[in-house]
Formats: C-alpha cells, structure tokens, sequence
C-alpha cells in the first residue's frame, strides 16, 4: 500500500497535469472582465516528491504545454524533444538544460550551478527557463521590474505591462482552439464576461518562487493576475479565487522578472540567443 502510494506520486512527478486552462470558460466572474490566454495551457502542480524546490520546472511543463498546441511551434519529433510527445518531465527538463548549456547558453547561469542539475532539488528560474526554451528553438524574452512602483511597496507597473500583454490584440499563439476570440456565457446566467485570446501564458518569478500568469481580471477598481501556481490546491476549477493573485500580494516583494514567448511561432527555426538579456522597467 506505502509502496503504491509513493509510486503514484513519483508518477504525478514525472508529469501529471491537473487540468487545462480551457476548464475556466465556464466559471462565475462576478461580473468583472476576465481575459484568458492560451486555452491549451496545462496546469502542473507539485508533489511530496518535490513540493519546495521544482516550481520553477513544473511551470516550465506549464509553458510547453501551450507552446505544443501550435503548429510547427516545437518540434516534437526533433531529437532535441524527449521521445514520447509529451510534456517533458522534470527529469527530462533537467536534461534538457544541461544540454543547452553545453550548447553554449548563459555560461554564467551554468558556472552557478555547477554545470549539473540532473537528480539534485537545485531550483531554477527565469534564465534557466530562457534556456530550456532556447533548446527547443523557441525565441523568449525576459522583463526585469527590479523594484516597486508604488509609495507601499507594491508593483503597480507590473500588473499594468501584464494587462497590456493580454489586451493588446498581438497573437503570440497560433493555438487552433476554437475557444480563442470568443467571448464565453457564464454558467451562473451572468452577462458574457470571459474571453481567450490568442496569447501564450508568461513566467513570473520573484525570490523564492515562480508562477504561471495564465489571464487577467479587470474592473473598474484594479486589475488582478490569474495564475497556475503549482503549489496551490486549486479544487476542481469551478471558481476563479484560487487563481487570483492580488497586487497588494506584491507588497514587500522587491524585484519580479516576467518571462514572455517572442512573436507568434511562425520564425520558429530562427536562431536564439546563447547570450541572455532583459529589459528593465522602470
């Protein structure tokens, strides 16, 4: 029975999605304006396995599932994608960036760690993912918002460019899912107030952990991020506050970096960077 238990959940470790994006179409909003990124995008939440130490892998499992959903995007018969068109696992994502710094990406990220990360709970972040990423040939960019905006410690600014990025009618996502650019009716009968729009979801990390920012939630009183955050029981997916996360929650909180896919997968087979930049806000 112990033996069984474990082995489930070093299965859930190697990849077990929880739910897709698409499951929130249907949701209560309250009225307010909710706007939603790749439908494809998949879930992954940690385990006992390695609750602590993989956010940074499982929201990289979160990237790749939305960039699977576009033709041509990844290749996933090319020998640099694991066997098994699948999401890859944490190990496999392990591989995959030792790999890519053998190819010569971010010599300095690879001399902090060691040149290894196969088998050890060494936590990633941003320029780890840029690489992982830039293995697969899919071109990143990364925004550094190195400190807050607002006299209480909060990063309005942040929240503003996130809004942007999902309002600003630009597809980085050829993501064939009907659900994209349609306009969803609540369950609950309350006006149509959910919509998908062509975008792919976008890394955020700050010290000590990252998430996946999967929409926006917009009224007249301020904007709130969804988010997949793979340390989180988010339930069944029937209601939008597990995902919400709130801009005084980023009180205290003193540099962000947000992670965003570069155009719309149709330069895919161009080449990427080995040398990692960011732009800086403010």
């Amino acid at each position: 029975m112990i033996g069984d238990f474990f082995r489930e959940r070093a299965s859930s470790h190697h990849g077990r999605p929880r739910f897709q994006l698409a499951a929130l179409a249907n949701v209560p909003t309250d009225g307010q304006s909710v706007i939603l990124g790749n439908p494809d995008t998949q879930l992954f939440g940690t385990t006992i396995v390695d609750r602590g130490w993989a956010c940074g892998y499982r929201n990289c499992q979160m990237l790749i599932s939305g960039l699977m959903s576009d033709a041509g995007r990844v290749d996933t018969d090319s020998s640099r994608f694991p066997e098994g068109h699948t999401v890859p696992t944490v190990r496999q994502l392990q591989e995959m960036l030792e790999l890519a710094w053998r190819d010569g990406f971010d010599a300095d990220g690879a001399e902090q760690l060691g040149h290894r990360v196969v088998g050890t709970k060494k936590w990633i972040g941003t320029t780890e993912i840029y690489c992982i990423l830039a293995h697969l040939g899919v071109r990143s960019s990364i925004v550094d918002f190195h400190c807050p905006t607002a006299p209480d410690g909060t990063h309005p600014a942040l929240f503003s460019w996130i809004a942007e990025y999902f309002t600003d009618g630009r597809a980085n996502t050829t993501c064939s899912s009907a659900l994209v650019g349609r306009s969803q009716s609540p369950e609950s009968g309350a006006a149509s107030s959910i919509r998908f729009v062509a975008k792919q979801p976008l890394y955020l990390q700050h010290q000590g952990h990252s998430r996946t920012v999967v929409g926006v939630e917009m009224s007249e009183i301020g904007t709130n991020l969804l988010v997949f955050d793979s340390d989180v029981d988010t339930g069944s997916g029937d209601r939008l506050s597990p995902f919400r996360y709130m801009l005084r929650s980023t009180r205290g909180v003193g540099q962000y970096q947000v992670l965003f896919i570069d155009g719309d997968g149709s330069s895919a087979n161009e080449a990427v960077s080995q040398v990692i930049a960011s732009r800086r806000i403010p």
